[in-house]
C-alpha cells in the first residue's frame, strides 16, 4: 500500500505493526553513460516490486531522492545533503512514523552515502528516546538484502559485486529504464588502489574515505560493458522476493520487553 496515496483516515485504521518502508536514494554522477538519478531509480523500482507483492500489509512510501553525496560533488549534477544535516532528516521523519502510532520502520537505502548517516541517526533515536526504544527501526541496502540473488556465479557476473555504475548498477538500469543507458559511452578505468586490506571498488578489511575524484575519473569503477538487461532482469526480480522475504519476517517479530538490568 502506498502511503502517499490514503487518506489520514485510512492509516490511522491500519494495523501499528504493518512495516512502514522509506527508499532512500540519491541525485550523483554515475560516470558517463547513467544518468545522476540512479540510485533514485533503481531503489523506486525496488520499492515498487515489493509493493505489488505485498499489498496492504506494508506500507511503502516515495522514495527520497535526495542522498549523502558530498563525495560525489566534484563532479557537475550531484545535489548531496551534507551527512551531519541527512542524519537530522531521518530522525525527524522516524519521530513522525512512530508519532503516528507505527512500530517497524525499514529504510531500504539505494545510496552506499546514505548507510552511515542514516545508522548514525537511527542510533541517537535508540539511545534518546524510550518511544524510537521500544520499536524496530533498521535500515539495508537493496544489494545487501538482495546478497544471494546478486551471486556472481548466479548471474554470470564478470565482477565480484556491485561498486559504482557498475555491471551491476548498469545492468539493473538497462532492465528498468534502458533509455537512460548510453553504454556506447561507458569507460572502465584501473582502480587506483589495490591492497590486501582495501579496495576502493569491493571494499576490504579497513574503511578508508576519499572523494570520488581521486579515485575514478570518469566517475564510475567496475566492468559497465559487461552489463545485459538479462543479468539486470535477473537482479531486480531476486532483491525484490528477498526483500519481499526480509519485511514479511519483519512484520512478526516479537516484542522485545526489557530484560534487564537485573
Amino acid at each position: 500500500m502506498l502511503w502517499n496515496e490514503q487518506s489520514w483516515p485510512i492509516i490511522d485504521a491500519l494495523n501499528r505493526d504493518t512495516p512502514v518502508v522509506i527508499p532512500l536514494g540519491s541525485c550523483e554522477q554515475h560516470g558517463h553513460h547513467l544518468p545522476v538519478f540512479v540510485d533514485t531509480i533503481q531503489v523506486q523500482a525496488v520499492a515498487d516490486g515489493v509493493e505489488r507483492a505485498m499489498g496492504d500489509r506494508v506500507l511503502m512510501l516515495p522514495a527520497i531522492w535526495v542522498g549523502s553525496s558530498h563525495h560525489h560533488l566534484d563532479y557537475p549534477g550531484t545535489i548531496s545533503l551534507p551527512p551531519e544535516l541527512y542524519t537530522s532528516v531521518i530522525k525527524h521523519m522516524v519521530r513522525s512514523v512512530l508519532h503516528a502510532g507505527f512500530k517497524r520502520l525499514f529504510f531500504l537505502n539505494g545510496h552506499g552515502g546514505n548507510e552511515v548517516p542514516v545508522s548514525q541517526a537511527l542510533a541517537a533515536l535508540v539511545a534518546e528516546s524510550d518511544e524510537a526504544d521500544r520499536a524496530y527501526l533498521g535500515i539495508a541496502s537493496w544489494w545487501s538484502v538482495g546478497r544471494d540473488a546478486l551471486e556472481p556465479k548466479k548471474l554470470n557476473l564478470t565482477t565480484p559485486g556491485i561498486s559504482h555504475a557498475c555491471e551491476v548498477e548498469t545492468s539493473m538500469m538497462l532492465a528498468i529504464r534502458p533509455d537512460l543507458v548510453d553504454q556506447a559511452k561507458a569507460i572502465e578505468p584501473k582502480p587506483v588502489l589495490q591492497s590486501e586490506w582495501f579496495n576502493f571498488e569491493y571494499g576490504g578489511k579497513v574503511g578508508i574515505y576519499r572523494r570520488y575524484h581521486r579515485l575514478s575519473a570518469p566517475g564510475n569503477m567496475g566492468a559497465p560493458k559487461a552489463a545485459t538487461k538479462e543479468k539486470g532482469e535477473a537482479m531486480l526480480n531476486g532483491v525484490i522476493k528477498d526483500v519481499v522475504r526480509f519485511l514479511e519476517e519483519f512484520a512478526r517479530w516479537p516484542e522485545l520487553p526489557e530484560v534487564g538490568p537485573k
